[in-house]
């Protein structure tokens, strides 16, 4: 970052009030409005919770723009300002806004007073004629999240209190590990805790920007960037979980994704030609290992041009997707932002003709190597869309028609930080110039948010062209507020036990920062995983929102039957328990959709009193009821795992364990740690071999026992966009539990939405076998139903009853998509 000269802003009593320069500060009801000789600033409540800082050098702001925030308007607020000579007050119903005068210093306390954040009082805001920075204080016994995709552990202090520091700046990073940094997605957000308590700072600068955690001052948290105003937003909790959701309803929130992308996917740079794609299908369905989505590289093109088939590889994509839809596959492309610049390609001479390409500073069309340059035939150079226009992203758009036609069901685009080869910085240079929305401004302002403006062409291109069905994208590069568009994968990593374990923090310290939808390369892109590294990966992606196995060109093979039979076996039972939970997990990202809740959280998501779990990065949560501690290191065979305050059940045994503590278990290649939080609900289902398979299929509860819990299941048709018209089915679960009896209620559903017919499940936990079952159900008013008891393999194939077995408690009926009550009377308490 550009070195700062010191200069305290408003430095002087006579610049505040005493000079000609200097006006009082002025409320307006809405905005403390400041002006002086160096600038105006301007204090906003957005909300009681949510106050944004904008300062300008200028005498007044310019147009108010934002690549990231979707909206100001944030909820009813109610502030009053009191204005002093020295200082100012704003007071919302649960914040305080102190603003000192001489010189400008900034601090937020809750309603009672106590600090929550607040400047240094010596360094404070500094700018310069390049940039600005602004340092507030740390203490140690503060936590810092997010920073979007970053490497090192999830608590950005790291260890010894000593921090990292940051910059955000999108790079193409190849090979990436630990301790690489910047990386492809820049999100300038951050969290903070300090004993359960939570609140966020999100910087909305496209500008290269750094942070320091503690890194250079242990006692200091600065950020800045090298150019553009100073705007921030302090979001308030006081829960992390508020902190969250304030932040994304600023920001935007993920689209709620097609079905078949929550499925298994399978990648290589490059599956070709043909007859190789279909052969991957057919092994997989000959294996009976499921899967949902075949992705295609680069190789697919002609000469690495977009929107193009290599017709000796591909000589008819159509009937190949189609024939791959028949055997339940999807088939997603990648499509990268660098058409050959080259006459009589059409989208070269469309973009051309239509003014849609980056320009140099003086006017030409920037021209730069990337893949078309290596290409086998006629290499040359690439041009490059300037999504920061809206016409270039409409014309962008439109394009993805030729894919479409031929059946395919979405896009990947990749290299877009953006990526250029054989230039020192791997990017465009600072100079060369976009749109930016009217405004014209160079790299050096935009070159952050290209990636992020690529992926909205992209979805929006999408939209426009299947009107009636929902949009899938993923994108190596971003922004904050990217969610909005698109999912996200962590890039290039390597094939080591250390990419493993990175890129738990990595996903959780993505989720925290906005982005849900978010996956690594299950065994690593770049190397040679051992039979056990990919199969741990592979069983930590059955909890990445987004699992994908994926490879580069010079690796062996990825795909779960790579490593012998043996892990074949251990792989595809992997596979079938993300199938298996499915249900959850599509109810866990329907939350995140409507909430920007993560589906993967750290622990101190949901327990945030605990401080055990602060730094905790090697388990994680998948919704609020499934701790998972997967085995990251090589050949152990004890697994400690910390579980937090109140009651747990192996998920595999029911067995119950008090929270609180550290247990220790035994662990084989087979094993997967994995926990039921008490009272949680996990939705689930038999085996399917893709999505499609899934309707008719019984739907599964399976309940931790509790004295009083409840849950929502979502579902709809999983491919369309009728849930916005309301054809989706919600319904409460409630669990209620004494000495003598549990009872678990299902509500009529919201919505108009009804799966195919199936059976419902419910299994519970228990010491005993049950003394009484009593069952009630009914489409609209509640009636008996008399069921037997039957073996667990009699169930089966009976339409309803209940059995017994190894203290699990299993009910089975039609379900009929109403009201239910199920009691059951028991013996002992557990």
């Amino acid at each position: 970052m550009t070195v700062l000269v010191v200069v305290g802003l408003f430095c002087a009593v006579a610049n505040v009030l005493g000079a000609d320069t200097a006006s009082a500060p002025v409320w307006d009801g809405k905005t403390l409005l400041f002006h002086n000789s160096q600038g105006t600033l301007a204090v906003t409540p957005l909300s009681d919770d949510v106050i944004r800082i904008h300062f300008t050098k200028e005498d007044s702001f310019g147009r108010d723009h934002s690549y990231a925030v979707i909206t100001n308007i944030l909820g009813d607020v109610k502030a009053e300002a009191k204005i002093e000579a020295d200082s100012a007050v704003i007071k919302t119903a649960t914040l305080k806004v102190l603003i000192q005068l001489n010189p400008l210093r900034i601090s937020f306390a809750d309603a009672e007073g106590h600090n929550l954040d607040a400047d240094d009082p010596e360094r404070g805001m500094i700018f310069s004629d390049s940039g600005f920075s602004v340092s507030k204080r740390l203490g140690d016994d503060e936590h810092v999240y997010g920073f979007g995709e970053k490497n090192g552990r999830l608590d950005k202090r790291g260890w010894n209190l000593s921090g990292y520091n940051y910059a955000m700046w999108n790079t193409d990073t190849y090979m990436h590990d630990p301790s690489t940094d910047p990386l492809y997605v820049s999100v300038p957000f951050f969290m903070v805790l300090n004993h359960g308590r939570a609140h966020g700072i999100f910087l909305d600068s496209t500008w290269r920007s750094s942070f320091d955690v503690g890194h250079d001052h242990s006692k200091l948290l600065t950020f800045g960037a090298d150019g553009g105003d100073l705007d921030y937003y302090f979001i308030n909790g006081p829960t992390p979980k508020e902190v969250i959701e304030r932040y994304t309803a600023l920001t935007g929130r993920m689209p709620l994704p097609p079905l078949w992308s929550l499925g298994y996917n399978q990648c290589r740079y490059s599956y070709y030609p043909e007859s190789h794609v279909r052969w991957l299908a057919d092994t997989f369905r000959d294996k009976k290992i499921p899967a949902d989505v075949i992705w295609l590289d680069i190789d697919y093109q002609d000469n690495y041009k977009p929107f193009t088939w290599n017709s000796e590889r591909f000589p008819d994509p159509k009937k190949m997707i189609s024939d791959l839809e028949a055997q339940h596959f999807r088939v997603v492309c990648i499509l990268d932002p660098h058409p050959k610049a080259e006459k009589g390609y059409p989208p070269y001479d469309q973009g051309i003709k239509g003014n849609y390409f980056v320009k140099n500073s003086d006017g030409s069309v920037f021209e730069g190597p990337v893949w078309p340059s290596h290409a086998p035939q006629n290499p040359g150079p690439s041009v490059f869309p300037d999504f920061s226009n809206p016409a270039a992203r409409q014309w962008w758009g439109s394009l993805y028609q030729s894919l479409i036609d031929v059946g395919v069901a979405g896009i990947w685009n990749d290299m877009d930080e953006p990526s250029v080869f054989d230039t020192p910085s791997g990017t465009m240079p600072l100079d060369v110039v976009f749109d930016n929305e009217g405004q014209p401004a160079n790299a050096r302002e935009v070159h952050n948010v290209y990636g992020q403006q690529m992926s909205r062409a992209t979805y929006e291109g999408l939209s426009r062209l299947r009107p009636n069905d929902r949009a899938f994208v993923l994108t190596r590069a971003s922004f904050a507020g990217g969610q909005r568009y698109a999912a996200v994968w962590t890039g290039d990593s390597t094939s080591d036990w250390s990419s493993l374990r990175q890129s738990l923090s990595m996903l959780m310290g993505l989720g925290l920062s906005g982005f849900p939808f978010v996956g690594s390369d299950i065994g690593g892109f770049v190397g040679t995983p051992s039979g056990e590294l990919y199969t741990r990966w592979l069983q930590v992606g059955v909890f990445s929102p987004f699992m994908r196995s994926h490879s580069d060109s010079t690796s062996p093979s990825k795909e779960p039957w790579s490593f012998g039979s043996a892990n074949e076996i251990i792989n595809r039972r992997s596979i079938e328990l993300r199938y298996e939970l499915l249900p959850y997990i599509y109810n866990v990202m329907e939350q995140a959709h409507e909430t920007g809740m993560p589906a993967l959280r750290p622990l101190f998501l949901e327990f945030p009193e605990d401080k055990n779990v602060t730094g905790t990065d090697d388990e994680f949560l998948f919704g609020s009821d499934l701790l998972v501690a997967p085995v990251l290191h090589e050949g152990i065979t004890q697994q400690d795992v910390y579980l937090p305050q109140g009651d747990w059940y192996d998920y595999w045994t029911g067995k119950q364990y008090t929270g609180g503590q550290t247990i220790h278990l035994p662990v084989e290649i087979t094993s997967i740690p994995m926990f039921v939080r008490a009272g949680g609900f996990i939705f689930r289902q038999p085996v399917v071999q893709s999505t499609d398979e899934m309707p008719g299929n019984a739907l599964k509860v399976l309940i931790a026992p509790a004295k009083k819990s409840e849950s929502v299941l979502y579902e709809d048709d999983g491919k369309t966009l009728g849930y916005r018209n309301g054809d989706f089915m919600k319904r409460q679960f409630h669990q209620t539990q004494d000495e003598k009896r549990t009872t678990i209620e299902v509500s009529a559903p919201e919505g108009s939405y009804r799966p195919a017919q199936r059976d419902l499940m419910l299994e519970l936990w228990m010491d005993d076998k049950p003394k009484k079952i009593s069952f009630e159900a009914g489409q609209n008013s509640l009636r008996k139903m008399a069921l037997s008891e039957l073996t667990a393999d009699s169930l089966t194939n009976e339409p309803s009853g209940w059995s017994f077995t190894n203290g699990l408690l299993t009910v089975k009926s039609p379900d009929e998509f109403g009201p239910m009550r199920l009691t059951v009377e028991r013996g002992s308490s557990r």
